[in-house]
């Protein structure tokens, strides 16, 4: 009942005692003695009268109450009883207030009543009377059969009685939340089309990292180069479907790739709040049916990979691919734009429309003392757009420049300054010179303290020659001594099958950090390391074997693009389907918001 849940949600004296009246009347046919229900619900208090009492049925047959009292009485067969109850609130705004409303509302439907309750038209009866009560107006119905072997009504056919009244008493609502739905969806494309395209353009130009997604895109590229038959997603075993599930899930956690599925579901909610008042459920982007493709987009990608298959410069350079890492001298890495044009015009244009990789790489080429258009000045200023524009890679270049003096003059604040911007930032290479400096003590004072907590910072992004020179620091430094972070630990570790400890020294041999470059130990370590399970060595070693592919990290890139776009489109899609015709499954799903008044959907 509506009185219970009212009650229950506010046990007041007033709900209580409509609670208690509601009560009374669904079980008056069974306790009156005196009087026939009949005679109760036409005379009792707050009974809209027709005349002498409130009872009516079909237009053209009067009621004498005193007539269809004794006929109730001496009828032998079932008589059915119903109350059909709103919220004041919902039967002032759809106008059901009146005893003639709800007597129209009746009579439209005595076939209805006829068909659900298997009653012939010529032996139906059914008598009503309303009651106009202040929280919760209601109508009685009385429905029997004159031939008392006719007549049944099984749960559906109640079912059905509660969806055909409730589509027509709720008729006028749903016009009018359609109408709000419309205006709504109106203002959320308004307001959310710019949103969607920050977003984007911020996963176009912004740096993308996640080893672990990398690792499991490498996995998965193995897997499909051994596996027969048909790639995609349907046709492969559980195990793999599992692991492009994880991929997806994986690229769904990039912050600004979940900004956008939640404005999606915020678009859904906005469709679901027409018929219930809770929000759509979230599923994983790996589970949403309707995003279905995504999958088999993952396994394109690693197909990919496992290929060979190269893209040409050029398109890798007008999607603003991600730069390529390169490894320098000391350990120290620096990123790459996109590669170099001959057409230096056309690398200013970009520039100067505000690409921030562009930009970038404009600088670098003004920065190549061997080149045509050395300008170190001009190359400052590129960096610091590309800077404000958050590259973290230029705001790291930029302190590199200012640290070292070479090319401009020196500065060390501002190369402090700059370093520190790009730390924020989370770049590990800033992380690392930074803790370097204050380890050596050279530019700065040194302090063994920030040392550590820069090099711990960028060591936690697996940043080996961090780890190194923290370890180094752990060995040597007398008042932070921790011979288990040393180098030697890590040998040891090595020696003892740690996969982590044998990629670390795999890397720092290979980039010769701290020790004689060694590739061939570097590959010793970095192999074991890999038959031991570790994922970052496998990387590594399937991208140096395959030095003219794409990096593994660009595919992943490439999928949070992809995705992204996905996204928006299904948004701009869905929205402008839902302007050109009308939603008939909220038509005929509406009135399922009205189950609390024990209405149910169609």
């Amino acid at each position: 009942m509506l009185e219970y849940e009212d009650y229950n949600a506010k046990p007041t004296v007033g709900n209580a005692s409509e609670l208690i009246s509601r009560a009374l009347e669904d079980v008056a046919d069974s306790i009156l003695n005196e009087k026939t229900y009949a005679d109760y619900i036409a005379t009792r208090p707050r009974a809209q009268r027709f005349g002498a009492h409130g009872l009516f049925t079909d237009e053209g047959k009067p009621v004498n109450l005193r007539e269809v009292s004794r006929e109730l009485n001496q009828h032998e067969g079932n008589v059915w009883t119903a109350i059909i109850s709103l919220r004041r609130e919902d039967a002032d705004r759809l106008d059901y207030n009146s005893g003639e409303r709800w007597r129209d509302l009746l009579r439209s439907h005595s076939h209805e009543f006829s068909e659900q309750l298997h009653i012939p038209m010529q032996n139906l009866r059914w008598f009503a009377a309303f009651h106009n009560e202040s929280h919760h107006p209601h109508v009685h119905v009385i429905i029997y059969s004159t031939d008392t072997s006719a007549g049944f009504l099984a749960k559906s056919n109640v079912n059905n009685l509660r969806s055909s009244l409730g589509k027509e008493i709720f008729a006028q609502d749903l016009a009018c939340r359609y109408q709000e739905q419309t205006a709504h969806r109106d203002s959320l494309r308004s307001e959310s089309k710019e949103l969607v395209a920050r977003i984007i353009g911020q996963i176009n130009e912004g740096n993308f990292d996640d080893p672990v997604l990398e690792s499991k895109l490498l996995e998965l590229s193995k897997i499909l180069s051994e596996t027969n038959g048909r790639k995609v997603y349907g046709y492969l075993d559980a195990d793999t479907k599992a692991l492009v599930d994880e991929i997806v899930d994986e690229l769904a956690s990039d912050e600004r790739l979940s900004q956008l599925y939640e404005l999606w579901y915020q678009d859904k909610d906005f469709i679901h709040s027409t018929y219930t008042d809770e929000p759509a459920e979230r599923v994983p982007l790996s589970q949403n049916e309707e995003f279905k493709p995504i999958r088999n987009t993952v396994i394109k990608e690693a197909l990919n990979i496992s290929e060979d298959s190269v893209e040409d410069e050029e398109e890798i350079y007008e999607s603003e691919a991600e730069p390529i890492n390169i490894s320098l001298d000391d350990g120290e890495e620096e990123e790459l734009p996109p590669p170099r044009f001959s057409e230096f015009e056309r690398l200013k244009e970009k520039a100067a429309a505000g690409n921030m990789y562009s930009q970038y790489a404009l600088a670098k080429l003004l920065l190549d003392r061997n080149g045509e258009f050395y300008e170190p000045e001009a190359a400052v200023d590129w960096l610091k757009q590309s800077a404000e524009r958050g590259n973290a890679v230029a705001k790291y270049r930029l302190g590199k420049l200012f640290l070292l003096g070479e090319d401009v003059p020196q500065d060390t604040d501002a190369a402090l300054g700059w370093l520190n911007f790009a730390s924020d930032d989370g770049y590990e290479y800033a992380q690392y010179l930074l803790g370097k400096l204050y380890a050596e003590g050279k530019y700065v004072e040194k302090d063994v303290f920030f040392a550590l907590l820069y090099l711990e910072r960028a060591a936690m992004q697996n940043n080996p020659y961090a780890a190194y020179l923290a370890g180094k620091l752990y060995l040597t430094d007398e008042e932070n001594r921790d011979t288990y972070r040393a180098v030697k630990c890590f040998s040891a570790a090595a020696e003892n099958g740690n996969s982590y400890a044998e990629y670390m020294l795999g890397k720092i041999y290979l980039y010769g950090n701290g020790v004689e470059r060694d590739v061939d130990l570097a590959l010793s370590y970095l192999n074991s390391s890999a038959e031991h399970g570790n994922e970052y060595a496998a990387q590594l070693l399937y991208n140096l074997s395959h030095s003219k592919n794409p990096s593994v990290a660009m595919a992943a890139f490439r999928l949070l693009q992809h995705l992204a776009r996905i996204i928006q489109n299904r948004l701009e899609d869905e929205r402008k389907s839902k302007e050109n015709q009308t939603d008939k499954k909220l038509r005929r799903i509406i009135d399922a918001k009205r189950e609390a008044h024990g209405l149910k959907h169609g």
